[in-house]
């Protein structure tokens, strides 16, 4: 059962996907009518889930699932996959590529391959006090305040000198 993201309580659980570049507001409408009929049909053992999606900073598609009283199974993860699979034909866009890490600085949020992320902060492209998001995290009150981390604080910090 779809619902809105602000009605899921803090300890839903979250799955983070980003994109590789900023989203249009095009884009973001057909994410979210696309997220929303696959959503309403969302079943874990056959019952439905109460989930929702959400777009945030024109780049992240977050998927939420109240799991108070829901056990998920594999095949719900795995439909999950398989819908961002079907986003990436569709819309030629890829939110399963975890090989880049996501910065914010000022206004400006900037990708960068995670293979270049250590050379990066060693010649001072990445400072320390840049933030940067943590898509690890798994419950969604976690976004008001452990998601955009300072990088001295997150777990590219041990390259800070």
């Amino acid at each position: 059962m779809y619902t809105f993201f602000n009605q899921l309580s803090g300890q839903a659980h979250i799955w983070i996907y980003q994109a590789n570049r900023q989203l249009a507001n095009e884009e973001i409408a057909a994410i979210l009518q696309k997220s929303k009929a696959f959503l309403e049909a969302w079943t874990s053992h056959g019952r439905s889930l109460q989930c929702a999606a959400e777009v945030l900073h024109n780049r992240f598609l977050v998927l939420a699932i109240e799991r108070s009283t829901q056990e998920l199974s594999c095949c719900t993860v795995d439909s999950a996959i398989h819908f961002l699979r079907e986003l990436k034909d569709t819309l030629q866009l890829d939110l399963l590529d975890r090989t880049n890490v996501v910065f914010k600085q000022g206004d400006t949020i900037f990708t960068v391959p995670l293979d270049q992320v250590k050379e990066k902060i060693q010649q001072g492209e990445i400072l320390a006090d840049m933030l940067m998001f943590d898509n690890t995290i798994t419950h969604k009150a976690a976004l008001a305040d452990k998601w955009l981390v300072p990088v001295k604080d997150s777990w590219v910090g041990k390259y800070v000198h």
